[in-house]
């Protein structure tokens, strides 16, 4: 089957539509509490005196700037401009030479465990006594990480060499297909608007429920503490409603553009609205679980501080903060498993438009048959990745500390604009980077049902890259762990 031959299916949803309606009121309920207390804050008397000194500030800020303004400007759209060339070479580079990255990482990363253990271990022989045999040891330990890390990369090299692929296909997806940008920018903007709302929210919730301890400080009460568990929790449902759907458009893009389709907004968004309720459904469910290991593991420092600050005596102290340690790290595990279940899951509800527990069931059963595949993926996108944003760096450095020389002469202006150009570079790089992070878990996700149904569907990817797990549904399961998706 070739590539132009290829028709999206046409997947017909019926969705309730509360899930949508519930989180629009959450939504509601959110902002307008959050500009009730912002006008509050406002008006309040009590807060007159920090609004004047910020009037104050702004008042001497603006008439000292206004000279500079039109110098602003300029170096503001110089700057823009040569933000989106050097990101856009980044991004090209990324889309051409990602493979190679990768797989030299991968080598290279192991050698130097190698090479950096054996030199420890040469130079224990030069101690004496104990340290000899600890450092030594310690050596020796590294390098044999090393050497299987490097047993690994030669095992399972066309993974590597996939996953590096992979890369190369969420650059070059973000350079085909400009709309994912719109993903990180209207995130952001979002952002600083919902914060902005948080920001005020919680600090009428602190005013309102605020209360005077034995010790004459002041803390929330009991039922403070409750509300601003559930405004923390409105907030994450909304945010995470905002940022799936996001994630679901650029999801669609990037399944379509691997199917070798041409992908564009309108399908993208009819996607987005037909499983938008499904999205919402995994938005409650993500929020709650977040917010109940917040709960969690700072319940349990809060045991921490106060068997120790307390007058128990050291059994009762040691026993308590061991107990709370075992229960922050089961929660730990817990989240971790949860974490491992929805990997596909967002992807599964866009591509497939089914409800949540059959996409999380998905999502578990496919990154259980492609585990290494999602293990090596991830290591090798953020090796990628990283190595690419410390060349961003090192060129923002550059051009920051030779603008600062220009300009003032001195070595302090330098490293000032160094500093600043570090700063403000370092955002168009995450820009890009978000999107094509969502991209590559959804060339996994493709590549991983691809493998199990035997390549009938037709892919960007090389054929060489295909074969590993052409037969994986037919072959019988050689590890010993039990497929989590049979207790579902």
């Amino acid at each position: 089957m070739s590539v132009s031959s290829y028709k999206k299916p046409d997947i017909k949803t019926e969705f309730s539509s509360i899930p949508s309606l519930l989180y629009l009121l959450i939504a509601l309920v959110l902002y307008a509490f959050g500009t009730y207390a912002f006008i509050d804050y406002i008006v309040d008397p009590a807060n007159a005196s920090v609004l004047e000194d910020i009037s104050s500030g702004l008042a001497v800020l603006v008439p000292l700037s206004l000279p500079f303004l039109p110098l602003l400007i300029a170096f503001g759209l110089i700057f823009l401009v040569v933000t989106l060339i050097l990101a856009y070479i980044l991004v090209w580079i990324m889309s051409k030479i990602a493979q190679e990255v990768t797989i030299a990482v991968c080598i290279l990363f192991p050698l130097f465990m190698i090479g950096f253990g054996v030199i420890m271990a040469g130079g224990g022989l030069l101690l004496s006594g104990e340290e000899q045999a600890a450092v030594s040891l310690i050596g020796i330990i590294v390098a044999g990480l090393g050497v299987l890390f490097l047993i690994f990369v030669i095992w399972k090299f066309t993974m590597i060499k996939r996953s590096g692929k992979f890369v190369e296909f969420s650059a070059q997806l973000v350079l085909d297909e400009k709309a994912v940008l719109a993903m990180p920018l209207l995130l952001g903007i979002f952002s600083i608007i919902t914060g902005f709302f948080m920001l005020f929210g919680f600090l009428k919730i602190v005013n309102i429920f605020s209360v005077q301890n034995t010790s004459g400080e002041s803390e929330l009460s009991m039922i403070g503490t409750i509300v601003a568990i559930i405004f923390e929790y409105i907030y994450l449902v909304v945010y995470l409603g905002v940022y799936y759907s996001l994630s679901a458009g650029v999801i669609s893009y990037a399944s379509d553009w691997y199917r070798g389709l041409d992908p564009d907004l309108n399908s993208a968004m009819k996607d987005v609205r037909q499983v938008f309720p499904i999205i919402i459904k995994f938005a409650f469910a993500m929020a709650t679980v977040k917010l109940i290991m917040q709960i969690a593991t700072g319940g349990g420092r809060s045991q921490r501080m106060r068997t120790t600050q307390g007058r128990q005596d050291m059994g009762a102290v040691v026993a308590g903060v061991v107990f709370a340690a075992f229960a922050s790290i089961i929660i730990s595990i817990l989240g971790a498993i949860w974490m491992f279940l929805n990997y596909f899951t967002l992807i599964s509800i866009v591509q497939n438009k089914r409800g949540l527990k059959d996409s999380i069931k998905d999502s578990a059963k496919t990154t259980w048959n492609a585990l290494l595949d999602v293990l090596v993926g991830e290591s090798g996108f953020g090796l990628a990745t990283f190595i690419f944003a410390i060349i961003n760096c090192f060129l923002w450095v550059i051009i920051g500390f030779g603008f600062g020389l220009a300009v003032g002469q001195q070595l302090g202006f330098g490293i000032f604009f160094a500093i600043v150009f570090l700063i403000l570079g370092i955002l168009p790089y995450n820009v890009v980077t978000m999107p094509m992070k969502v991209a590559f878990r959804s060339f996994i996700y493709s590549f991983a049902k691809d493998s199990i149904e035997g390549f009938k569907k037709p892919s960007r990817l090389p054929t060489e890259l295909r074969n590993e797990f052409k037969t994986l549904s037919t072959k019988p399961r050689k590890r010993g762990m039990t497929d989590p998706t049979r207790y579902f």
